[in-house]
């Protein structure tokens, strides 16, 4: 006699929404690690600068332009606000999008040219190992973040070109528009939540 088969185990179907839930969890945890990532950086700057060992907390001129500290915290700063509005506001998404994305860009390009004018490099002491490390990672972070949201920008575009008529995968909820704005909400909290610890950043390099 011959052994029958083993049934297939019941998989009990997803909640109803919780992709786009998913995605806002997801954001908010992102937020967690990114906090965790750079308060090494307000450790280290509050430490060194404490001990000031040797005296080596500046070692010769080391003092970077505010000037160019302001325009890039004012170029991230409205790149948050003009992308979180925007994500509120959905026929305003796509143009809020791409203006947060053009102004990201130009705070990252005038971090490299700041770069050029500095007098002084990582091993300029306590100070300018902080200085570098800080905002070279911020700024390689905030491109990261620019991919994120030319993303989201690209699937608005893409939905407005097909009218959100093509065929929902499987696996995908049918309603692919809630699917679609959780995910540029989700984007804009995060970006925002990070231009935010770039200000701290400017607070604590430039004006303390």
């Amino acid at each position: 006699m011959e052994a029958s088969a083993p049934l297939a185990p019941h998989i009990e179907p997803e909640p109803s929404g919780w992709q786009p839930r998913a995605i806002w969890l997801s954001a908010r945890l992102f937020c967690g690690s990114a906090t965790f990532f750079f308060v090494s950086f307000v450790f280290a700057y509050f430490y060194l600068r404490a001990i000031d060992s040797n005296h080596a907390w500046k070692i010769g001129h080391v003092d970077p332009s505010i000037g160019f500290g302001v325009a890039i915290a004012l170029l991230l700063a409205l790149s948050a606000v003009v992308f979180r509005v925007g994500a509120t506001r959905p026929t305003d998404t796509f143009r809020a999008g791409v203006a947060a994305v053009v102004m990201a860009l130009a705070a990252v390009a005038l971090q490299c040219i700041q770069y050029t004018t500095l007098k002084f490099g990582p091993a300029s002491g306590g100070y300018a190992s902080v200085f570098v490390g800080w905002t070279a990672l911020q700024a390689f972070c905030t491109l990261g973040c620019v991919y994120w949201m030319e993303t989201q920008v690209a699937s608005v575009w893409r939905a407005r070109r097909e009218g959100l008529k093509r065929p929902v995968p499987e696996g995908v909820p049918a309603d692919d528009v809630a699917l679609m704005r959780a995910g540029i909400e989700a984007c804009s909290f995060f970006w925002s939540f990070f231009v935010g610890i770039a200000l701290i950043a400017f607070v604590i390099l430039y004006v303390i």
